[in-house]
This record gives C-alpha cells, structure tokens and sequence, in this order.
C-alpha cells in the first residue's frame, strides 16, 4: 500500500501535479496532430472526422482544465469551491469521447453514437451545473469533497461507463483494439480504487489522475495505428475490371512459358504497376547444400547477375518459407534485417516489405518480394489483400507451369529411343492428321450448305406450287373477269422467273453434291494412310517389360479417347482402333471408373484437376490417376490417364487376413480374463483397480474393432463380401452394439437415448453385417461426442412417394461432435488413412470405419449420408428397403 500511496502522491503533490497535467495536455496535442494528418490524407472520410473531433474534444478538456486553473489562481474563485467538480466532469469526458471515437458498434451505426454521446454529455453537463452550485456551501462548512457525495456519485459514473464500453467492446469486437481494452481496463481499475481506497487529499482524484496517465497514451498509440492501417475505400468504377482480366493473363504467360523464369521477368513490370510498389522480385528455391532464394527477376531491372540469399542470412525469407505465411515489415525507418536484404536486392535504403511465398499445398514454389523503399509508402490493407490475390494466382500458375513440365519430361523419358525414327514419321502423321481435319472440316462445311441448299431448293418449290396454284386460282379469276392481256402477261413473266430461279439452285444442289463426294473419298483416303502411319509407328515401339503393367491415355476435352499407348491397349485388351473415339468413362466396366472420370470432367474432385482410383478388370487389380492437361483459354483441352497394375494385391489381402484372424485367439483371451477380473471372481477389486480394468477392456474393445475393420476392408478389397439375410429385429441389433461400445461410452461419461418407433417390422438383411453398420456408426459417435453430452439413436418406418415402391426403415445416430464442414463432407465415407489425408473435424472415425458402413449399407440395396450442424453436431442416417436386399451372395467391393 505504500508504494501505492507514493505513485499517487506523485501526481497529488507539486511538482508532479504540474507535470501530470502537461503530459495529458502533450499526449493530446499528439493524437489532435495524427488525427488531423489523417484527416487531410485520406479525403475526410467518416471514421477519420470521428477520430478528429475525438481528439479535439480530449485537449479542450486538458485547455478547459488549465483555464479554470488559471482563472482560480487570480485569486476570485476559490479553488476547492470551483476546481473539484470541473475536474471529475472533464475525466468523465475522456472516457467518452475515446468510447465514441473507437468502439465498434457505434462506428457501425453513427447516428445511435453521435445520440449517446450528445445525451451522456449533456447529462453529465446538468449534473455538473447541480453539483457546482450546491458544492461550494459544503466546502465552506470544511467538507472534503473526496469524502462528499458527490465525488461517489461521479467515480460510480466512471466505473459505470467504462464496464459498459468493455461489454460492448466484448460483444461487438474487431481486430487491433486491444490498446482501446487497456484503456477502459486502466478507467476502470483507477474509478474503482478512487471509490475504495481512502484518499489521500482532500479534493483531488489521485488514483483516477494515474489511470489518465496510462489509458491517455493507449489513445493516442491507437490513434497512430488508425492512421497507419486506415486505406481509402475505392468505388468499383476507380478500380477497372480489366486488372483482372490482366492478372489471369500474366498467370496464363507463366502458365504456358518455356522458360518460366524468363516469363516471370517478362510479367513482373505490370504486378508492380498493379500494385503501385516501388520494388518488387520473385525468387525460386536454390538448389544446393545451404538453403537458399534465387532471385530470378527483379523490378526495376538493372543488376545483373540476379543474386542468390541464403536463407540462414535472412531470416524474413527464412521466416516466409518454413511458417509458410506471407511477412509484413511496416516502418520506414532502418532495420537491420530488412536493410540487409534490401542492399542485396540493389537498394540503400530501408522501407515497408511484404514477402508473399507461393504455394501448392504445403510446398512452396517461389518467393514474392514487394517494397517501398524509395517512397517509404507503408502497405495498407488492401493493398495487402490484393498482394495476397496476385501471390495465390502466380502460385496456380506455377504450380500449372510445374505439373506441365514434369509431365513433359516423363514424355520425354518414354519416347527417348525412338525419338530419331519417329521424328520424321511423327512430322507426317501430323500433317495427315491436319489435312485430314481440314477435309472433315470442309466436308462438314459443304454438307452443312448442302443441307442449307436443299432446305431453299424445298422451300423454293414450295413457293413455285403456292404460285402456280394462286397463278391458276388467277386464271381462274381472269376467265370469269375477262382479264386484261397485260396482267396475264406480268404473271407469266413472274412465274417463268420462279421456275428459272429453282432450276439454277438445283443445279448449284447437284454441284455440291458432287463436290461432297470427292471430299468424302479424299477424306477416306488420308485417313487410311493416317492408319497405315501408325502401325507403322506401333511396330517400331520398343518393347518394354512395363508395358504389361502400365500405361497411358489421353482423352479429348468431350472425354473421347484419341491415343492409348501400348501398355493401355494391354490393359484393355483392345487395338488402338477400336479405342479411337470411345468415351473414356466407358473404357472398363467397373462402376468405380465411371464415378471417377465423371466426377473429374464435372470438375467434383478435391482439387478440381486430378482423381484417382483402383478398381478390378479381367480379376486384375488396375491403380489410375487421373487429371486434366494443360488449359487453354476456353477450358481445358483434354484429359491424360496413367494406368498401373498392381498384382501383389491380392495375395497382400490374403496375408493380412490370415494374420487378422491369428490376432483373434489372443484377444479373445484377453477379454475373457478381463471380464472374469471384473466380475470379482478371482477377489474383491478396489475402485482404482476396477478403474484401470474398465479402461482396459474398453481399449481391447477398441482393438478388436480395429481387427474387425481390417477384415471388412480385406474382404471388400477382396470383393468377397457374403450376405445372409434372415428376419432380424432392428432393436435387438442396435441394442447389442450399444452393449458392445458400453465400456468405450463408460470411460468418455456418454449416454445413448434410443428414439424408436414402438412397432418395427423385422427386416430381411444379414445379421452381422447390420450389426457392423451400427457399430461403427455408434463408434463414431463415441470418439467424436463431448464428454458428458448424449449420443441418441432414431429409427423408424417411412413410406415411399413413389407407387409401386416397398417401404423403407430409416435408422439415424446423432452426435455431439460439433459438426462436418460441408467442404469435408464428401470425404466422410472414404477411407481416411492419416499419411495421406488430413483428419476430418468433428468426425470421430479416422480409419476405414465409414468407409466399411457405407459397403455394407449399399451392399443391402440401401444408402447411407451424413446432415451436420456447425457447433453443434452431425447426424448419420440410413436407409434399407423393408423387404431386404435383391440378390444374396458375392458382391463386388
């Protein structure tokens, strides 16, 4: 408490008291002088004339101050009777003027601020006026106004308005306003302990001057950081929709460049320009022992050779590469790190820098360096957000650029030792290939005017009989008018052109016609000899022993395939002709194929641009990746497939199987001994001891379901999945998995409602296999839902819309677990193997557990999906037809 009451007495007692008032008074000044810069540089916009009147209003509380305090110095106004009241006022101002100045909500809504702020003030102005008038009567009878009610009523008022403006900052938050909360914190502890603590004096606020001192200083540097992230907010007509259209461009140059590093060159001008930076460069990885950036462009031009930075000498870089995260540097005053990596760049001078990495996934491509060395013009927000969309565009690019090359060089490695004999052979076909597209081009051109010829020759017969038919309706008339003779003429004359005019266009018919079948046998012929090319080129491929094993496609941008190579025509069992032209999801029959190359050509898989997928042909085990060749300006152009046997597969699901069920002999004697620990047959057990054996058996629960995972995925692989379907009782199935997982929701303190129906019909399904559905559905509940919550079970019996249809039981499980992402959804029902996918939030099953319920459910003519609700949970149903599965037997996984 006495070094408490030495701080106070600081800023109590002279000369600290003099000193308090001119830090106030020069802290204001500052924060009026950044409000005003701001103020004039960024066009007057309205949070800017906020922050202006703000601060003019916190230095004319310090100016009010000084003034009394010069006016009672004369000598006409007591001090204790005059400076007491003003004092606790103009304290009570600054914490509203900063609330208005700051707090989010009342920028969102100016008019509710601007009304509160006017009430607040006029209503401590009132009081203000009360107070000052009865006050002086008090101080006269030798009151302390610190101990006066007045001063309570005053430090209330404080303490009051400062928690209001930390629960509106706590509900209406925004980034970068913690300083504002130190600020209200600091109001709030200093009215607090001014209305707890005895005082000091007699008339002055000890404890609230020392919290001004804190909570002052926090305004203005909030002030300054206003200014400094504050941009102006451009119209959409300042900004062109051109800039994007421009920016796709310079992507789509790097994307289809050669030499990438000399189109990043080439493009680096305008993304400076664009970004309206005084410096910018892009640098690649280096290869070699010591980590490194290799800058291979610059802007301005001008240094050569381009310098290579280790990354162990500039840790911004280093800092960019391994956090994987753009770096903003913002000050224009010298630092060392920022300096250094300048010079090395050709600059003497320090300024902002922004260091943007590209990435594909979680590898990172290149480095984008932008700064302002010269004009020292820090990066406002949008400026930033737009680095960050030019940065994620070159990034596709070069990742585009990257995939396109590697794929080159592979084509490169294949065709190596037979590049000298086909090169002429090659050339040839090629130009067969564009004769012959340009003859079916033409063909089609004169078979589409052919068409459009005929359509004018009927229509012109058409017209001919409708004349000749009003010519003879005419005749008509004019025998029974008396017709002149000129009339009969004009239409003789008219119907003599008709009937030359449809001659001359069919004859012109008969020339196309003509013309048709010459292009038709040019056609045939070049194809032949396009035909002829390629056996040619088939029988002098090398014959390789991958070739058995793998191989490639390559389909049009309709999913036509026009090239398999001699490994895929193996694969397939067919020649290269009857290939030609085969739609690609038609290639093998396995569903599994077709699924995947729809969901590639209609753009559903992960990225966008690749898929992959294993699936049986011919008792063969095939592996295929899939993706999308390179794209060009209307779409992409085709698709390229490589196809891999993998023949061991079989033989690894028998192994695992076989070891799989070695594994059950131990583990069934581990549950059996555990139980009959449990059961207290062997002696009593403590309750530590039943703890430990409770945690025990439900972990070998846990491992036998792994085990019973692992041979469900072996059978499935094995496409041996066996179906015995019998009446069973849906209840009975569901209660017997809840007993299996009793020990796993023991331990995580769930509880299990079942919500059935009160009469369900038996369905005809397998037993075991709709006990293993729920029981990984249930699992998954368990390892996802939060401890202590409730895990609840519905079922009941639906009617179809449709007539005709059998009814269907409905059964869903619904968790706890805070809900799917619908970007995630997708991949609820695959199988999630760590190494290669990233676990699922809010889904409990990370192995195969899903993937098996899903098998099974489908197995038995149903289906299976997943609803989820963010922060709160999902829920898996399913669906089987009351009347069972079709078909009993083997069915293929």
């Amino acid at each position: 408490m006495s070094s408490l009451q030495e701080m106070l007495n600081l800023v109590l007692s002279s000369p600290g008291n003099l000193y308090y008032h001119l830090a106030i008074l020069f802290t204001s000044q500052i924060l009026l002088a950044v409000a005003w810069g701001h103020w004039t540089r960024t066009g007057r916009g309205p949070d800017t004339g906020r922050l202006l009147w703000a601060a003019g209003g916190l230095l004319l509380t310090r100016v009010m101050l000084i003034l009394a305090s010069t006016i009672v110095a004369s000598g006409t106004v007591s001090p204790a009777a005059f400076l007491p009241p003003l004092e606790r006022l103009l304290d009570l101002s600054l914490i509203l003027l900063s609330a208005w100045a700051f707090l989010p909500i009342l920028r969102e809504h100016p008019r509710l601020g601007i009304g509160l702020l006017g009430g607040t003030l006029l209503a401590a102005a009132l009081a203000y006026m009360y107070f000052a008038v009865t006050w002086p009567d008090a101080e006269a009878a030798g009151i302390a106004y610190n101990t006066y009610w007045q001063a309570r009523a005053w430090e209330m008022a404080g303490v009051l308005l400062s928690a209001l403006s930390l629960l509106a900052l706590l509900i209406w938050p925004r980034p970068g306003l913690g300083l504002l909360a130190g600020a209200l914190l600091a109001w709030l502890g200093g009215h607090l302990a001014q209305l707890l603590i005895p005082p000091l004096v007699p008339h002055l606020a000890g404890a609230t001057r020392l919290a001004n001192l804190i909570a002052i200083p926090l305004i203005t540097a909030l002030g300054f950081q206003e200014a400094l992230r504050w941009v102006p907010a451009f119209s959409p007509s300042i900004i062109p929709s051109s800039a994007a259209i421009r920016l796709l461009d310079l992507a789509r140059r790097v994307e289809r460049a050669r030499d990438v590093e000399t189109a990043l060159a080439s493009i680096l001008p305008d993304i400076a320009q664009y970004l309206e930076v005084d410096m910018a460069a892009i640098g690649l990885p280096a290869a070699g022992a010591t980590p490194g950036v290799h800058i291979v462009a610059m802007h301005p031009s001008g240094r050569s050779p381009l310098p290579t930075l280790a990354l162990e000498s500039q840790p911004l870089l280093a800092a960019a590469v391994h956090a994987r995260e753009p770096q903003r540097v913002e000050t224009a005053t010298a630092d060392q790190e920022t300096t250094a990596l300048l010079r090395r760049l050709g600059f003497h001078g320090p300024g902002p820098l922004l260091v943007e990495p590209l990435m594909d996934e979680e590898e990172v491509l290149a480095l984008l360096m932008l700064g302002n060395p010269i004009s020292k013009r820090m990066f406002s927000e949008t400026r930033v957000e737009q680095a960050h969309a030019v940065a994620e565009i070159l990034a596709v690019a070069l990742a585009s650029a990257s995939y396109r090359r590697a794929v080159e060089r592979r084509a490169e490695r294949l065709t190596v030792t037979v590049r000298e004999q086909e090169a002429e052979r090659a050339e040839r076909i090629a130009s067969l290939q564009e004769e012959l597209e340009r003859a079916q081009q033409e063909t089609q051109e004169f078979a589409r005017r052919v068409t459009e010829l005929e359509e004018e020759s009927t229509r012109q017969r058409k017209r001919a009989n409708e004349l000749a038919e009003l010519l003879h309706i005419r005749e008509e008339q004019m025998r029974e008018a008396a017709p002149s003779p000129s009339q009969v003429a004009i239409y003789e004359q008219e119907l003599q052109q008709l009937t030359e005019a449809r001659e001359a266009l069919e004859r012109e018919l008969e020339r196309w016609k003509e013309r048709l079948c010459e292009l038709e046998e040019e056609r045939d012929r070049l194809k032949q000899e396009l035909e002829a090319a390629q056996e040619q080129a088939v029988t002098a491929e090398p014959v390789e022993e991958s070739a058995a094993t793998s191989g490639t496609i390559v389909a049009d941008k309709r999913g036509n395939i026009i090239l398999a190579d001699r490994g895929a025509r193996r694969l397939l069992g067919r020649s290269e002709a009857d290939l030609l032209g085969v739609p690609l999801h038609a290639a093998f029959s396995d569903p599994m194929w077709a699924q995947a190359v729809s969901e590639l050509m209609a753009g559903q898989t992960q990225d966008g641009m690749t898929a992959a997928v294993t699936f049986q042909q011919d008792e063969r085990l095939i592996r295929a990746k899939l993706a999308h060749l390179a794209a060009r300006a209307d779409g992409p152009s085709g698709f390229v497939v490589a196809l891999r046997l993998e023949a061991e597969h079989e033989d690894r699901a028998e192994v695992v199987a076989s070891l799989t069920n070695e594994l059950r002999t131990p583990m069934t004697s581990i549950v059996g001994y555990t139980d009959l620990l449990l059961g207290e047959s062997v002696g009593i057990l403590g309750e530590t001891q039943r703890k430990f054996l409770q945690r025990v058996k439900a972990n070998i629960e846990r491992l036998s379901g792994l085990i019973n995972d692992l041979v469900e995925v072996t059978t499935i692989d094995a496409g041996r999945i066996e179906l015995t379907p019998e009446p069973v009782d849906l209840i009975t199935v569901i209660e017997a998995a809840i007993m299996g997982l009793s020990a796993q929701f023991r331990e995580r303190d769930l509880t299990v409602r079942m919500d059935m129906a009160l009469e369900l019909p038996p369905i005809k399904a397998d037993r075991d296999g709709l006990y293993q559905i729920m029981l990984h559905l249930l699992a998954n509940a368990c390892q996802c839902s939060r401890p202590g919550t409730e895990v609840t079970v519905t079922g009941h019996l639906e009617e179809t819309q449709e007539p005709g249809l059998p009814p269907y039981l409905r059964v869903s499980v619904t968790d706890t677990g805070g809900g799917i992402a619908l970007e995630d959804q997708p991949r609820v029902f695959q199988r999630l193997y760590r190494a290669d996918n990233p676990l699922i939030a809010g889904l409990g099953e990370t192995g195969v557990g899903m993937a098996i319920a899903k098998t099974l459910v489908e197995a038995h003519g149903g289906r299976i999906w997943v609803e989820s609700e963010m922060g709160a949970g999902s829920t898996f149903s399913f669906i089987l037809p009351a009347t069972g599965p079709d078909q009993t037997g083997e069915e293929g996984g």
